[in-house]
């Protein structure tokens, strides 16, 4: 009789385990992203540093722009496992700034700043 309650006491903790690895790799690259370059944003890219295309197109929807000092949470689909992104944005007037190996597994926050430059947060 312990042994049975030995064993299903174990498989529990491997459940619980096995649900909390999940969900902490689940979405890992996920993060906000705060327009702090003082310009409306139209348009936002996003792509695995190593593509040579923009695989994320127009995040932001096709009616939608991101004012200044506004921010947009992106999700990630759990196929994409790629750990370094860059990020295109294209301002109301059709000038760009581009981000290039931002570390999405490590970063939750990101302020775009004008001319490229960028501030982050971290774990």
């Amino acid at each position: 009789m312990k042994l049975f309650k030995s064993i299903r006491i174990f498989g529990l903790m491997a459940l619980m385990v096995l649900t909390m690895a999940g969900t902490a790799f689940a979405g890992s690259q996920d993060f906000d992203l705060e327009n702090g370059t003082g310009h409306t944003i139209a348009y936002i890219y996003l792509s695995p540093s190593d593509e040579n295309a923009w695989v994320y197109q127009d995040e932001l929807g096709p009616n939608d722009v991101l004012r200044p000092g506004e921010s947009i949470f992106l999700t990630f689909s759990p196929r994409d496992d790629v750990r370094y992104w860059d990020i295109k944005v294209v301002y109301d007037n059709g000038k760009e700034d581009v981000w290039e190996d931002l570390d999405l597994y490590r970063i939750f926050n990101i302020t775009i700043r004008p001319g490229g430059t960028v501030s982050i947060e971290s774990t």
